[in-house]
């Protein structure tokens, strides 16, 4: 995945030196610090370590008259002293492009995602095709998708990964309908989903094929200092094997960004339902809220505050894990997009088995921004490119 990103990288750059009229912004952010708990496990001593990372993103696109396309890509490693301890890896590409205008339009979005840590071996092709048409200030939507994904997780009963991960097919369709004013756009949905397993039984003998039928209300309003998006839906789940509950669950989605200078305030508060390959359980319930407040002390300094809860319900047992995260940070813009940061959280929690566990992470940073092809920079593109390459 490092490599598709890298690849991608370089392909949009060598495009975009051909296109002075397209965008591109990218980030490159080096870390390093100390972790008392990695892996977050319970007990007195849970393999501490130093540790360094890496991540980097992009998003580059042109838009003309009827048409734009655009990648956007992401990837990150960290690595730990700890020889115990398993380095994570994760990377993501999103292809975008889209035809028409804001009155009639298709798009694709193609998705190709993978992660790899201590728990958690992850990876996901998805194809997203969506139509959009506008009637005065009606919005009428539908989209389209296919997916195959893989999902493997740490299991208690095997104290490791399972010998195969599962692999699924799924489908979905999703019309909707939404009203849209000035800033403001209310609107209602449905998601039509199918999954159906590679393997008809899994590890522990169970069926997971099903089928979903998720209704959503939603709105969304936008300005320069205050942006919010609320969304509520009522999951109906159908699995094809008896020793799995039918899912009957209502679920949110709402995020709020106020800008009352010097101050940002973001505020999140989500309930999910999340794949999984624990044995008892069709899926899990994931609820999760977040708050962060940041500070422009001077045009130079901002410090942060961010606390968050969240809670991983297994359906079909009395099973649950809670983790509480809490910290602080500073940054420093040093000028020419360079930004160096501190930061300290704390986590504590209890896992799936009931015992505790907590960990206290410290680490400083130092980020690159840029935007190479930006008007205001161009006796300076060639550094970024350079540095992009790296």
């Amino acid at each position: 995945m490092v490599r598709v990103f890298v690849c991608v990288c370089l392909t949009m750059i060598g495009l975009r030196a051909t296109m002075a009229e397209d965008e591109f912004v990218a980030s490159v952010h080096l870390r390093g610090g100390f972790d008392t708990n990695p892996q977050f496990l319970p007990g007195p001593n849970s393999g501490r370590t130093a540790f360094i990372g890496t991540d980097a993103a992009l998003a580059a696109g042109t838009k003309q008259d009827g048409y734009s396309y655009g990648v956007v890509a992401e990837a990150g490693t960290t690595q730990y002293s700890n020889s115990d301890v398993v380095p994570s890896m994760s990377g993501k590409v999103v292809l975008r492009g889209l035809l028409g205008d804001d009155n009639a339009n298709v798009s694709s979005t193609t998705t190709i995602g993978d992660t790899n840590s201590y728990n958690l071996r992850s990876s996901d092709l998805i194809q997203t095709s969506k139509g959009e048409v506008r009637v005065g200030s009606f919005k009428l939507f539908a989209s389209a998708e296919g997916a195959r994904s893989s999902l493997n997780q740490t299991n208690v009963i095997f104290q490791d990964f399972l010998p195969n991960p599962q692999q699924y097919l799924r489908g979905t369709v999703i019309p909707g309908v939404s009203f849209v004013k000035d800033k403001f756009e209310i609107g209602a949905s449905v998601n039509l989903s199918v999954r159906r397993y590679l393997e008809e039984f899994d590890d522990f003998g169970y069926r997971r094929d099903n089928e979903r039928v998720q209704p959503f209300l939603f709105a969304k309003y936008g300005s320069a200092d205050f942006s919010a998006f609320g969304a509520i839906s009522y999951l109906r789940g159908t699995w094809h094997d008896v020793d799995f509950t039918n899912v009957r669950e209502v679920l949110f989605d709402t995020n709020l960004t106020w800008r009352i200078a010097p101050f940002t305030i973001d505020l999140k508060a989500a309930r999910s339902a999340g794949e999984t390959t624990f044995p008892i359980s069709p899926i899990t319930i994931d609820t999760i809220y977040s708050g962060k407040v940041a500070w422009q002390v001077d045009p130079k300094w901002t410090l942060t505050a961010a606390a968050g809860y969240a809670i991983t319900k297994y359906l079909d047992s009395p099973f649950k894990a809670q983790t509480a995260t809490y910290g602080v940070g500073l940054s420093h813009d040093l000028g020419n997009g360079y930004a160096l940061g501190l930061d300290l959280t704390r986590a504590q929690g209890t896992l799936i088995s009931g015992d505790k566990a907590d960990g206290t992470i410290i680490s400083s940073s130092i980020t690159k921004k840029f935007s190479p092809f930006a008007k205001d920079e161009t006796d300076s593109r060639a550094m970024p490119v350079l540095a992009s390459k790296g």
